[in-house]
């Protein structure tokens, strides 16, 4: 039997009144409820009532006696484990979670060799203080791909060996359950030998929230995207993975002097509904490197024209993964001058442009939209413009809520100078998404050619490649960008202009017969692509 001064010990860390100690310890004796009645003075009701809200703050789910059952299981196995260190500490040996060696105490899993490493000492202090100081519970690190997350948790965990009992770095890239990373982490803090089997995820936390407490352990999630759902606003769970959240929330709601540490292109919910700058739960959005820091990444490439450096830093936004890549492009195709590659007039290509495909690919429709908005835009614009320009009409909250996820997976720029709220896209992700605009618009006139079916025209009828109403400027970049590129696709596709402007003929006609709100931009759209690009 469970003794009653360690019994009190752990319903005091949940927060449990001395009423309801006193029935669950005639519960775990095997009593009753009608006996537990009798022998405390109150009615059965009551009994059921204060069980419940053992059961509430123990997380235990569900109905019927297995309650009771998954209840003994918990406390039994917080029992066992005290016990296990009041043995340790009896033996004189060293209370630790797996033994002597520091290197026993860490297990890195897969995480990557960052002994090259640039900069971020800012954001390294940041996670100290908030770590190490200020005992946060749950951080989260966020940004684009590329812009250093994995390596700024590696070098940091490296730094703060010394300050935590143990270490352990976990990739999600490969989408584990929940109930299969407990088991893991669980068997590494449990001496390897855990004693009592949990068969429930919650009781799995459980445990692992109370080693949590015993021991200031680190943990890190790296790739947490994965488990989060693709073509919805950002931070909302896969099917199967939704017990995550439970997870995330109960880690950063629950006391103990360990930190799990996030990494994700997207921020899951529960760090956005319990962080706080004073809050045990925090993120950190990781941004460009400092042009010194960037300009280390150069020297180790052997770039020539150091006063070019400044250009393709800002063009990039300081994206180490980006700069390495084209760092890389720089010194094997134009002999390291930057000048060189800056004729070419374009930034996005091999794997830049398949880290940007990665989160274009996780955007819900409407966010899609608005991206496609932004890079035909050209300039910052404001929600009211956006909103304008949409040809089928989106509610305001819809609009708020397509702009705060593209803002939390860091795919849109906000002007802080300016006084109205208005937002545009980094120059990398302008060429990417008018790259999009070009091959789907001639995949849609190709298919319209083939099948003589105008409902292949979708992008054509949403949105507008030149707006009349632009700026001479920004209608100029339009035709340079976006409407003169896609008359060269075609030029390449069909071979001959004659060719293209007998099926660009043929497409009018169709869409006369066709509502308007139904043709949407599709007809002007066609008209110009059928004019000389010189309008």
């Amino acid at each position: 039997m469970i003794p009653q001064d360690f019994l009190k010990a752990i319903a005091a860390e949940r927060s449990v009144s001395d009423s309801e100690i006193e029935v669950l310890s005639h519960a775990l004796a095997g009593e009753t409820i009608t006996t537990i009645a009798s022998c405390l003075n109150i009615r059965p009701e009551a009994v059921r009532k204060r069980l419940g809200e053992v059961y509430k703050k123990f997380h235990i789910a569900g109905a019927g006696p297995g309650k009771m059952a998954k209840l003994q299981q918990i406390l039994v196995s917080q029992y066992q484990e005290h016990q296990t260190q009041i043995a340790l500490e009896a033996s004189g040996e060293e209370l630790s979670l797996v033994g002597g060696t520091n290197k026993e105490r860490q297990d890195w899993g897969e995480a990557p060799d960052v002994s090259i490493f640039y900069g971020r000492s800012e954001q390294l202090n940041t996670l100290k203080e908030w770590m190490v100081e200020d005992e946060c519970r749950l951080v989260a690190v966020l940004g684009m791909g590329g812009i250093g997350k994995t390596a700024l948790t590696v070098k940091f965990a490296q730094q703060a060996i010394t300050e935590f009992d143990y270490i352990i770095w976990r990739s999600l890239r490969h989408a584990p359950s929940l109930k299969d990373l407990l088991d893991n982490l669980l068997h590494i803090l449990s001496l390897r030998r855990t004693a009592y089997a949990l068969t429930e995820v919650n009781e799995k936390i459980s445990q692992l929230l109370s080693y949590f407490r015993h021991h200031r352990c680190l943990l890190i999630l790296d790739s947490v995207e994965t488990i989060l759902k693709s073509g919805f606003l950002a931070g909302n769970y896969r099917e199967e993975y939704e017990e995550y959240g439970d997870f995330f929330r109960r880690i950063g709601e629950e006391p103990h002097h360990s930190c799990l540490v996030l990494t994700s292109l997207e921020k899951p919910k529960e760090i956005s509904l319990l962080e706080g700058k004073t809050m045990p739960v925090r993120s950190l959005l990781l941004k460009d490197l400092r042009a010194e820091e960037a300009g280390e990444i150069f020297k180790a490439k052997g770039l020539a024209e150091e006063d070019q450096w400044e250009t393709l830093i800002t063009l990039y936004r300081g994206n180490p993964l980006a700069l390495k890549i084209i760092a890389t492009t720089i010194r094997d195709l134009f002999g390291g001058q930057v000048s060189e590659f800056l004729k070419q007039n374009t930034l996005v290509f091999g794997d830049i442009s398949g880290l940007l495909e990665q989160q274009f690919q996780r955007l819900s429709p409407l966010e899609q939209e608005l991206l496609y908005w932004l890079a035909i835009e050209r300039v910052p614009v404001g929600l009211q413009k956006l909103r304008q320009n949409m040809l089928l009409p989106v509610s305001q909250r819809e609009l708020l809520e397509a702009v705060a996820s593209l803002g939390r997976r860091s795919l849109i720029e906000k002007d802080p100078e300016k006084e109205e709220s208005v937002f545009s896209l980094q120059p990398a992700v302008i060429e990417y998404v008018s790259d999009k605009i070009i091959e789907q618009v001639c995949t849609e006139i190709r298919e319209v050619f083939k099948t003589k079916k105008t409902e292949k025209l979708v992008l054509l009828r949403s949105h507008a490649l030149i707006q009349n109403s632009a700026e001479p400027t920004v209608k100029a970049a339009q035709i340079k960008y976006i409407l003169a590129p896609i008359k060269d696709r075609l030029r390449r596709i069909f071979r001959s202009e004659n060719r293209i402007q007998e099926y660009l003929t043929q497409i009018q006609p169709l869409l006369q017969g066709e509502p308007p709100l139904e043709v949407g931009y599709a007809m002007e759209n066609v008209i110009l692509l059928n004019t000389p690009t010189d309008i």
